[in-house]
């Protein structure tokens, strides 16, 4: 970029443009000298439109918003995709658990039914039970007690507390 200036007395300047510098523009004041050669004098800032400054504080917000909401939808994305590896971990074990659970259950029901047929031969001993040889036993009429602890000494507490 180049910076062109006029011919002007020793009293007088003129404004040349310089680059942006974030968001606030540099004019230099430039003073021209006899042989030709420019001579800086001094730096004024000049501010930015009003507009500019509430689009670019609102670019600003719009940012930090987004960059909340991706982190968000990251926390949300890694919550859900946690709790379905939990979910599909516990259902395989819900399917082992029932599993042996059902060969439980046969073993136990081929172990009962193995001695119902041993309990069927003679050569077990076994009798099938018979009404009149059976052995009744009368209730008692007296209830067993149990020594009862005595009760704890009540305290009295005023009633001002």
């Amino acid at each position: 970029m180049s910076i062109t200036a006029t011919k002007v007395s020793r009293s007088s300047s003129t404004r040349v443009p310089s680059p942006d510098k974030a968001g606030t523009k540099f004019v230099r004041q430039v003073v021209i000298k006899q042989n030709g050669q420019p001579e800086p004098i001094s730096f004024k800032t000049q501010r930015d439109p009003e507009w500019f400054r509430r689009l670019s504080n609102l670019q600003h917000r719009f940012g930090a918003a987004t960059f909340v909401l991706v982190g968000g939808m990251l926390l949300v994305y890694g919550a859900t995709v946690y709790t379905q590896q939990k979910w599909s971990q516990e259902y395989r074990k819900l399917g082992n658990l029932q599993r042996h659970e059902r060969q439980l259950v046969t073993a136990n029901e081929s172990l009962k039914n193995q001695m119902a047929t041993e309990a069927e031969t003679p050569a077990t001993g076994l009798v099938p039970p018979n009404p009149a040889e059976a052995i009744i036993l009368q209730p008692t009429t007296q209830k067993a007690t149990l020594p009862q602890a005595k009760p704890a000494p009540k305290i009295e507490t005023p009633l001002g507390y």
